[in-house]
């Protein structure tokens, strides 16, 4: 069965870069490249009249802050998801992408031919993020709530630390239900007793701590969780 195109709008500044990611989602039959944009007003008006299925924005787009475009344009289409492409891929920036609305960020160091396929993973649902460049600060200095957290999470039972990393890693509730045997309400259950110490009330906070805490690199789940040389996935629901 034949997927059906995903229509896709490019939102990019960067001429360079925008030339190159044109020439890739134009030439590809799996896309409909609907419209390319240089600032964010624009990406703003043309996702909110055409509302695509992905939206690809640079995360310095000028005009208007790629953050607040975000946040605009799932509120006009939400079943637009936004993919922010950025050379700058700290936790704290990613963590701000997640806060605004961005359904998934991608480095530009990892654009490679595997795009299409990443793209489809993210319209089926998957947030995927790139590798935090600053990952290896993790965890921070003691005593701070960072570490704290992090604490706590490595000293998780073994059972929680593949719930976290099935999380972490894109499962939703149902497919993690699956993978450790036992049902859907137990697996959100057991997820709200993890988060209450936590103080995060969310899916997306508690899988950025669950990296922070470097729980991906020592326990993965057995269905691959990467699309791509340092590309890590976060929750799809």
């Amino acid at each position: 069965m034949k997927l059906p195109r995903l229509r896709v709008h490019l939102a990019d500044g960067d001429y360079f870069l925008r030339l190159g990611l044109e020439s890739i989602l134009a030439s590809n039959s799996d896309v409909e490249l609907e419209e390319v944009s240089s600032n964010g007003n624009d990406a703003v008006e043309a996702a909110t009249d055409k509302k695509p299925d992905l939206v690809l924005m640079e995360s310095t787009i000028s005009n208007m802050c790629s953050m607040e475009a975000t946040r605009r344009i799932i509120t006009a289409s939400p079943t637009t998801k936004v993919v922010m492409l950025s050379s700058v891929h700290d936790v704290e920036t990613m963590s701000r992408a997640h806060s605004s609305g961005a359904h998934s960020y991608l480095a530009k160091n990892s654009m490679s031919a595997d795009l299409i396929a990443v793209l489809r993973l993210i319209h089926a649902g998957h947030m995927i993020f790139s590798k935090p460049a600053d990952a290896e600060r993790f965890p921070l200095r003691a005593g701070s709530d960072y570490e704290l957290q992090a604490q706590f999470l490595r000293n998780t039972s073994p059972r929680d630390r593949r719930l976290l990393t099935a999380l972490a890693g894109g499962y939703t509730n149902a497919q993690i239900a699956a993978l450790l045997h036992v049902s859907e309400g137990t697996v959100k259950a057991q997820l709200a007793k993890i988060m209450e110490p936590l103080h995060v009330t969310n899916r997306v906070q508690l899988a950025v701590l669950v990296v922070q805490a470097g729980l991906l690199e020592s326990v993965r789940p057995t269905i691959p969780l990467t699309a791509g040389p340092q590309r890590h996935a976060t929750p799809r629901a």
